[in-house]
């Protein structure tokens, strides 16, 4: 029991748009990457870069388009099963692909990063700097939450139970 006085639809209710709004926020940041992205053959200098910056912007280009259609996902099931009564599948799946994005937003910002820095300054500093981003992006965003001891926010309740 979380202390909540809840039906199992209302907790799914509230589950599920909790979701939503934690996707919504991680979307705007793979959103405003994408397009950092999408403009960058268009800027003058795209010309003079070689064939493995081109690969490796290629590949952040497509992870990125892949990752915004994943965060949608979510939202694509739920319509397609509105009204069924299966919100429990389909909070299930959202909780899923959730933590599958909230990885990928980490990979796509270091990576990001390591393009820019290795453009600017050559492949070896790229991959320190890339690299640091990306072992940071793993602690925050996957060891972090592994390791945080949840607290209660209600005095006099149990520290552990699901959301």
């Amino acid at each position: 029991m979380d202390g909540r006085n809840e039906s199992v639809e209302e907790r799914l209710d509230r589950n599920w748009n909790e979701l939503m709004q934690e996707l919504r926020v991680m979307q705007t940041g793979a959103q405003i990457l994408a397009a950092f992205l999408v403009v960058l053959p268009f800027q003058a200098g795209f010309t003079s870069l070689d064939q493995a910056e081109k690969t490796f912007y290629l590949v952040l280009l497509v992870f990125s388009a892949l990752l915004i259609v994943l965060l949608v996902t979510p939202v694509a099931v739920h319509r397609h099963f509105f009204g069924q009564r299966v919100k429990i599948t389909t909070v299930h799946m959202g909780h899923v692909i959730s933590k599958v994005v909230i990885i990928g937003v980490g990979v796509l910002v270091a990576g990001c990063v390591w393009f820019v820095v290795q453009v600017l300054y050559g492949w070896a500093l790229g991959a320190l700097i890339g690299g640091l981003v990306m072992l940071a992006a793993v602690f925050l965003l996957v060891v972090l939450p592994r390791i945080i001891k949840p607290k209660s926010s209600v005095p006099g309740l149990p520290t552990h139970g699901a959301a």
